[in-house]
């Protein structure tokens, strides 16, 4: 097995209440049930993660809580660094990753994006709670799959 790397946007959050600083924004309804669609598919793919990094934030916190019981066990570790991070902030993760595993990071735009198209060139559009495999080969990152909810439904 190569490394592989699932870049996983946070799912969709409540946008309106003022009196939540961003960063305490929770999911609503769509993003609950996206984020659980999303986690299942994961799943069904065979991508499951050996290790999980996440975004400090709720939405993300959330996100990674909604994907289902199969997502229990990995271990995984909450970085305030990526909240709303830069390029710079991801890209180490990715690079410190291990041989012959699979890690997940679960994150913001246009941090997750950014980080596809700087690693596999393809620019692609990461929608709340859409996921993308990317595996290594010969040291470079290649896009294996993109996946979106609502092209599930």
């Amino acid at each position: 097995m190569n490394r592989r790397m699932i870049i996983l946007r946070h799912a969709h959050s409540i946008r309106n209440d003022h009196s939540l600083v961003d960063h305490d924004r929770p999911l609503d309804s769509r993003g609950v049930r996206d984020s659980s669609v999303i986690g299942l598919e994961i799943y069904r793919r065979g991508w499951k993660p050996d290790r999980i990094f996440v975004s400090s934030s709720l939405r993300t916190i959330q996100t990674l809580e909604n994907l289902g019981p199969e997502f229990s066990e990995i271990q995984k570790e909450i970085r305030v660094e990526m909240y709303n991070a830069p390029l710079e902030n991801l890209l180490p993760i990715l690079e410190n990753s291990l041989d012959d595993s699979t890690t997940m990071i679960i994150g913001h735009n246009p941090g997750c994006e950014m980080l596809l198209e700087s690693t596999t060139g393809n620019m692609g559009t990461m929608s709340t709670a859409s996921a993308a495999l990317l595996s290594e080969e010969d040291g470079n990152w290649n896009l294996i799959e993109l996946i979106r909810p609502k092209d599930l439904n």
